[in-house]
């Protein structure tokens, strides 16, 4: 292990250069573009762009925080933490369960910790437990140890009467990072790890060095301190209006909290003036933009590793069989910024070759085969853009105090009809402008964002991040308030959490998925989203007895089974040349007939709404045709023929049926590719005038 601690930072926000303009819809407006210019490049900003920042920025120093405010602000920040946490209490953050997929270090179970004993832990900032309850229970309690500090006294108070808090296991104490370690601190060099997460961006910036020296004095060495927090430019800071601005890149939030956005090389300078050195910076998004770019070329690639001068790369013994990794060094030779970034050892596999690689590439170039063919053929082809949808969480506030909030964040709220308008109007949706979806009940149309996920209401789930073609089976269903639905095949509860809300968590949602990883999933959204109404299991629907008197009541089901998921618009099926299987979408078809079949023999079912993610017809009026044919379903139910009637995108024409059925395309509606139909009972006195 390497002696020096080391910091390793999840970027939270970093300087990205846009694809347009860069405030709003800065960061992607076209999806189907992902990897031109977008949120996660490592790239540096235009000269005009920078401008363009410095002069809202500029804008926003015009109508400072008054100075006795300000003042008042600074010289005691906590008292404003302190009365935050003694009105929200643990009622405001949620835990962050996303801890070990960030930050797989604090996985006491990991390679790193697994010569240690026990495992020791400092959570800053840790408010009421968002990090130190998901941790602990994340890991194995014996295992590790967690000491939780924060400058609020009302935060530790809260943190510390939790049920789930163990003194045996756990240390809370209150602490101002930029002074002296009290007592109850955990001693100098007995650190694994540091957790700061959004914590130095609270701190006075001429003061953060104090801290970073207070945190680094307790780590072990070769320690580490785990950092997430704002970035120069974030959209947070460029959306601030007046009497925020407090000093150059320091804020006020509306609750008097303070918010400094940083620099890497600012961050970089003071980490390192404190000896802690740079291990990895976790940028996931990056690593996934460099692999697609990497397979979109692989037709150019695969034809280059065929000529009999370049054959022999797929040897070298440095690429372990690995051709994925061969297919990255390709592209950063030929596409990319070049090998510079890559061990002596990796980039060798290509310099050993690369006049034979540029000659072959240049010969394919002639043919209309080479690099450009695939630069060119994406400039011709027509991209689709899809909006962000957010669902207005109706268990966490309601509708009104949804778009008063937005209004009073600035945000711009519009009606939109759903005439043929509706694609023009959401094209020319503005940074700060929100529709109200004329379709679908509680859901908003945003413009697109790279980092809309991290936006408050968002990350506290008050707002749910859902394409509306996913809103449209719990919708349709039309299930009231005391109501049973089943849904069943759930995981990962996206439509579970939408018919709660409908229900509003007032009778019961059954929620069964086969696969238990998905189900814990679930289990994790549901609870984040508010949801109390759904009995979650793990289970083959198929074998799941619909008769049990225990479903007596479920009077609605959710059926949207596994299918291809062809109509998902970033799917890798066109970067990776995947094709249409017939025979796995006749198998996909005969399971998901079966399914929608065994659904529909709940005994005081009134409806079903039988939908996928899919564009086969295979999948979607097959399947509804096969069931129809059905005695049981011929008999006792009917496709409910007035399928929200303003959605003009209907089923296929070749089926009798067709439009009662609904589609989804991106072009068209602006969705993801999606296909519903709704299964109705017949009437009881329907039922005895067919049989007379």
């Amino acid at each position: 292990m390497r002696d020096e601690p080391i910091f390793a930072c999840a970027e939270a926000n970093p300087t990205q250069q846009p694809r347009c303009n860069p405030f709003g819809t800065r960061f992607l407006k076209d999806e189907s573009r992902v990897f031109d210019h977008n949120a996660w490049d490592d790239v540096e900003w235009s000269e005009e762009q920078q401008q363009e920042a410095l002069k809202i920025v500029e804008k926003q120093k015009e109508v400072k925080v008054d100075e006795e405010k300000a003042s008042k602000l600074l010289e005691k920040p906590a008292d404003q933490w302190d009365a935050f946490y003694a009105n929200n209490e643990n009622r405001f953050f949620k835990d962050r369960n996303w801890l070990l997929k960030e930050f797989p270090e604090l996985d006491v179970n990991s390679s790193r910790n697994l010569e240690n004993s026990c495992v020791s832990i400092l959570e800053v900032g840790c408010g009421v437990g968002n990090t130190t309850f998901p941790l602990a229970e994340a890991n194995n309690r014996e295992r590790i140890f967690l000491h939780s500090c924060d400058y609020s006294a009302n935060a530790v108070k809260v943190l510390k009467a939790n049920e789930k808090y163990d003194g045996n296991l756990m240390n809370a104490f209150v602490w101002d990072i930029t002074e002296e370690p009290p007592a109850d601190a955990p001693a100098r060099g007995s650190l694994d790890y540091v957790v700061c997460v959004y914590v130095l961006s609270a701190i006075h910036p001429t003061r953060v060095h104090l801290a970073i020296a207070n945190l680094t004095s307790l780590l072990k060495p070769g320690g580490m301190l785990l950092l997430k927090d704002y970035g120069r430019h974030d959209l947070t800071q460029l959306r601030f209006k007046k009497d925020r601005m407090i000093e150059e890149n320091l804020y006020c939030r509306g609750d008097g909290t303070l918010v400094y956005y940083f620099t890497m090389d600012e961050l970089e300078s003071l980490f390192s003036d404190q000896g802690l050195v740079k291990d990895v910076m976790h940028n996931k998004k990056a690593l996934l933009r460099l692999t697609c770019e990497s397979l979109k070329f692989r037709p150019v690639f695969d034809e280059l590793l065929l000529d009999k001068e370049c054959r022999t790369i797929k040897q070298d013994l440095a690429l372990e069989g690995s051709l994925e990794l061969l297919y990255v060094l390709l592209y950063e030779f030929l596409v990319g910024s070049g090998l510079n970034r890559c061990s002596s050892k990796l980039k060798a596999v290509i310099s050993r070759k690369s006049k034979q690689l540029k000659d072959a590439e240049s010969a394919l170039e002639t043919k209309n085969r080479g690099i450009n063919s695939v630069k060119n053929a994406e400039k011709d082809t027509t991209k689709v853009e899809i909006p962000r949808y957010a669902r207005i969480n109706t268990l966490r506030w309601s509708r009104e105090d949804a778009l008063k909030t937005l209004s009073d964040e600035k945000w711009k709220i519009s009606e939109v009809s759903s005439d043929t308008t509706f694609a023009e109007r959401v094209a020319a949706l503005k940074e700060d402008e929100v529709l109200i979806d004329p379709h679908i009940e509680n859901l908003l149309i945003f413009p697109q964002s790279g980092n809309f996920h991290e936006y408050w209401m968002v990350e506290e789930r008050y707002l749910i991040l859902q394409d509306k073609a996913s809103c449209l089976p719990a919708f349709l269903l039309e299930a009231t308030p005391g109501s049973h639905i089943f849904d069943t095949c759930a995981a990962p509860g996206m439509k579970t959490s939408h018919s709660a809300a409908i229900l509003n968590n007032k009778g019961k949602v059954w929620a069964m998925d086969r696969a238990a990883d998905r189900i814990e999933t679930m289990k994790s959204l549901l609870e984040a989203s508010g949801v109390t109404c759904a009995a979650v299991f793990c289970g083959d629907f198929l074998k799941t007895d619909v008769n049990n008197k225990k479903f007596n009541k479920v009077e609605y089901a959710v059926v949207d089974p596994p299918c291809s998921g062809s109509g998902i618009v970033k799917r890798m099926d066109e970067i990776i040349g995947g094709e249409v299987d017939k025979g796995r979408l006749e198998k996909l078809k005969n399971l998901q007939a079966m399914i929608l079949k065994h659904a529909l023999k709940f005994p005081n079912l009134k409806r079903a709404v039988y939908s996928t993610c899919s564009v086969h017809e295979e999948e979607n009026e097959q399947v509804v045709d096969e069931v129809l044919l059905d005695t049981y379903v011929r008999q006792n139910f009917e496709l409910k023929k007035e399928v929200l009637p303003n959605w003009k995108h209907r089923g296929l024409g070749t089926f009798d049926f067709g439009q009662s059925c609904l589609r989804a395309d991106p072009k068209i509606t602006l969705t993801n590719g999606f296909f519903v139909a709704v299964f109705e009972r017949i009437p009881k006195e329907a039922q005895d005038e067919d049989e007379t």
